[in-house]
């Protein structure tokens, strides 16, 4: 019996790698997001521990210092949000290009298993056919 070969081998390969590599992309956005997200909660907690720091002895200018400090760090939130926002912008598009990818790596499965089945058909039929010649072969080399 020959064996299979799959004739879109190489292409399926490619669609693999490409879909291996979509997920991998879309892993990274996450890892992102998720670095971002943590970094927005130690400012908002920095925000917080540093306005409690104040006492009613500071003077006016330490006053001004803090505010301004406060405003830096909000405007990192703001920053971290907005970068966040497009990271996820990115994230839906990575996860419409890796369905993508999936569905056309499901379709090349499907289109193997068909020629697989079809090679099947066609080696049984092989197979059979050769079966009945030995089989008329040696039914007249008996009966000769």
């Amino acid at each position: 019996m020959a064996a299979f070969k799959f004739k879109f081998e190489s292409l399926q390969n490619v669609k693999k790698s490409l879909e291996k590599k979509a997920q991998r992309e879309l892993a990274a956005i996450d890892a992102k997001i998720k670095n971002l997200e943590t970094a927005k909660i130690d400012l908002l907690v920095e925000l917080k521990n540093h306005r409690l720091s104040t006492d009613s002895n500071t003077i006016m200018s330490e006053i001004q210092f803090i505010k301004g400090y406060a405003r830096l760090i909000q405007a990192k939130i703001s920053s971290i949000d907005n970068a966040t926002t497009e990271l996820n912008t990115e994230k839906d598009k990575k996860i419409d290009e890796l369905l993508q990818k999936s569905k056309e790596h499901k379709i090349f499965d499907k289109i193997e298993e068909k020629h697989f089945e079809r090679f099947t058909k066609t080696q049984n039929k092989i197979e059979l056919k050769n079966t009945d010649e030995i089989a008329i072969l040696k039914f007249a080399r008996v009966h000769k």
